[in-house]
């Protein structure tokens, strides 16, 4: 009688945790059947630019006088929800305990593998080619889109909830995912759901760096807020029996998921694309006979990293805080009585530190010669395919790294002394390793943009044109930068964020007058998308045919995410240009700043030229106005994203994420006031 109680009892807690997340899905309007979904499958077409109808956080937030002591950014307290910041609650309140990255429930009830937009342009593998639905590839881009969690997307989230803020929220994924480092560590054993126990890249499997250091013998780091990890036996796949404190301050996976094994919109939970031996020959799948779909992207990617681990803890904690870290409690939130965060020593520093802390021994393996950070270690197996996968850098991954450990610098100086004249504060031994460690990477990354090579080479681009590289490798014989003449050559963030991270006065300053002010020119055209004339955003790369004599630019491919970033880029130059006393450039950036913004936030109406812009009736932004396979290794699909709606929310805060605290660029006209 007692264990049926038991049962009782614990089916009707799970029953209340149901009904808690059901109001909140209920409380939340995401079904519009009258809303017409036409995703784009065609080229855009030139015509005028529509207007937008739908209410932002603008006009509660605009002229309200900020609170003293918080963060100028924050939207004051009391101000009722968005559409866009409730999408992101929501898309977090799934019982995963992580956000996803997309929704592929559309606004009007069709789940978007259904529809015409994407069964026309079909299942794509790593070439852009057509492959079948029932693929690996094709599966594994639908379960992951339903299921699982880009780490830059979660980091971009929990910023954009800070500001709202929501910190309580974002601390359940930080404290619950981050820094135990799994979804689930009990495995699938008796009835168990069957997490991912170890999302970090820490096995012999992995190589960071031109040592090739394995991941098992990375330098050890004590898990954020005393949190216990559990190990996976190599062999068995099985959780250790008992937690550890430390391990291998390794990456990351990219992308992390609640679940190991998956569930195909299309499939189901098999396919037979996926049985062991025949036609799947994956030595490490075995065990998979009956043709288990499974979680299978194990990529620790810098990029994600840096955004997960350092920017996002650090400036969801600033805002959280009202920028004094000193003032929050450390340690395990269980603690009866919570320690103060001193920054005295290890177990004295804030949890969001302690996680910015936990991967310096993997980048710091990861530094090449000559100062840039390499992508990911050998053994990522990065799609597409790279034989020479552990020498490619990535510039973007450069920048966004940057940004994030000035950022730790800067809270490491602020607090402990770090680079101070007379010497630390602290004799703490992992608080001077992450001091050494993080001084050692920015100037190292100060060293390799300093060089001539941060620019394309002379004669890449027709009538003297330049931009960033997208990257490239280096090895022992020096560095080779991918040709911007080559197919995704131009890659549009290494110019939006690479502009906003080094900045016009690094830039004119080495490279002559006009410099950043130049890149964005040659950005916009070649890879920008225009409604006849109008600048309404940026795609990913250019598609212009370079094998001519006089290349015609050329691209129809337009980014929600990748056009929050140009807008925030050309505020942040403006500025900058103002202050150089070069109004004429400061006033053309901030145009084009203007004139992105009122066209992105327009309703989706088909992605393309003729009117409308990416933004759903529920609030979310979609991730590309078609679906289009990005070259660097994964899909945009016109669905509610993620990444696009926190940027919407930063952007409507005028919230640079690549300055601690937000800087403060110059602020654009509310597209529901033009």
């Amino acid at each position: 009688m007692k264990h049926a109680f038991g049962l009782l009892l614990l089916a009707a807690g799970a029953q209340g945790v149901y009904d808690v997340l059901e109001q909140n899905r209920r409380s939340h309007q995401r079904i519009f059947p009258d809303y017409d979904y036409n995703a784009a499958v065609k080229a855009h077409a030139s015509g005028k630019a529509g207007s937008w109808a739908a209410s932002g956080p603008e006009a509660a937030v605009e002229g309200a006088p900020a609170e003293a002591g918080r963060n100028p950014h924050m939207v004051p307290k009391g101000t009722s929800y968005t559409p866009e910041v409730q999408w992101l609650l929501s898309i977090f309140n799934r019982g995963w305990g992580l956000p996803g990255s997309y929704n592929d429930v559309l606004p009007n009830g069709q789940v978007y593998w259904a529809t015409q937009g994407y069964l026309e342009t079909g299942a794509l593998d790593e070439h852009g080619k057509h492959c079948d639905l029932d693929s690996m590839i094709a599966a594994q881009e639908r379960a992951l889109t339903r299921y699982g969690l880009n780490l830059y997307d979660a980091a971009v989230w929990e910023i954009a909830l800070s500001v709202w803020g929501r910190y309580d929220v974002a601390q359940i994924y930080e404290r619950n995912v981050l820094y135990p480092s799994t979804t689930g560590p009990a495995g699938r054993d008796n009835g168990n759901p069957g997490g991912i126990i170890n999302l970090r890249g820490d096995s012999d499997d992995f190589q960071y760096g031109a040592q090739k250091t394995t991941g098992s013998s990375l330098p050890k780091v004590t898990y954020p807020a005393n949190m216990t990890h559990f190990t996976q036996d190599p062999d068995t796949g099985k959780p250790s029996k008992e937690g550890v404190k430390k391990g291998p301050g390794a990456l990351y996976y990219r992308i992390i998921g609640p679940n190991y094994q998956m569930i195909d919109p299309m499939l189901g939970h098999f396919g037979q694309n996926w049985k062991y031996p025949w036609p799947n020959y994956d030595t490490t799948t075995k065990w998979n006979t009956y043709g288990l779909i499974h979680f299978n992207d194990w990529k620790p990617i810098t990029g994600e990293n840096v955004w997960s681990s350092i920017m996002g803890p650090i400036q969801s904690l600033g805002l959280a805080s009202n920028n004094n870290l000193s003032s929050t409690t450390c340690g395990h939130p269980a603690l009866a009585k919570p320690l103060a965060c001193t920054f005295a020593d290890f177990d004295h520093t804030p949890p969001s530190i302690q996680q910015a802390i936990s991967v310096l021994p993997a980048l710091e393996a990861l530094q090449a010669p000559g100062g840039s950070l390499y992508h990911c270690p050998w053994g990522s197996k990065i799609f597409p395919p790279d034989p020479s996968e552990g020498e490619n850098i990535s510039n973007e991954n450069n920048f966004s790294g940057y940004a994030s450990l000035k950022m730790l610098l800067a809270v490491l100086s602020n607090y402990t002394g770090c680079g101070a004249a007379d010497g630390m504060t602290t004799n703490d031994e992992a608080l001077s390793y992450a001091c050494t460690t993080t001084q050692k990477l920015v100037q190292g990354l100060d060293t390799f943009f300093d060089a001539d090579s941060i620019i394309s080479k002379a004669g890449e681009m027709p009538n003297g044109e330049f931009v960033v590289p997208q990257g490239g490798h280096i090895n022992a014989s020096g560095y080779f930068p991918v040709p911007i003449n080559s197919q995704a050559g131009l890659a549009v963030d290494c110019q939006t964020w690479g502009m906003t991270v080094l900045g016009q006065p690094r830039l004119d300053k080495h490279f002559g007058a006009g410099t950043a002010y130049n890149i964005w020119q040659t950005t916009k055209k070649y890879a920008g998308f225009y409604k006849g004339t109008v600048i309404a955003g940026v795609g990913y790369t250019d598609l212009t045919n370079w094998n001519t004599s006089q290349p015609v630019p050329r691209n129809n491919i337009w980014s929600a995410e990748w056009t929050f970033g140009a807008i925030n880029m050309a505020q942040v130059l403006s500025q900058q240009y103002a202050d150089a006393g070069d109004s004429e450039k400061a006033q053309d950036l901030l145009n084009d700043a203007q004139s992105m913004y009122n066209e992105v936030t327009q309703e989706y109406s088909g992605g393309g030229g003729g009117g409308g812009g990416l933004r759903l009736p529920d609030g979310s932004y979609v991730y590309a106005n078609m679906r289009f396979f990005i070259p660097w290794g994964w899909f945009s699909n016109p669905i509610g994203a993620t990444c696009s709606t926190a940027w919407a929310v930063l952007q409507q805060a005028n919230f640079n994420p690549f300055e601690y605290g937000g800087g403060n660029k110059p602020a654009l006209v509310s597209p529901t006031n033009a």
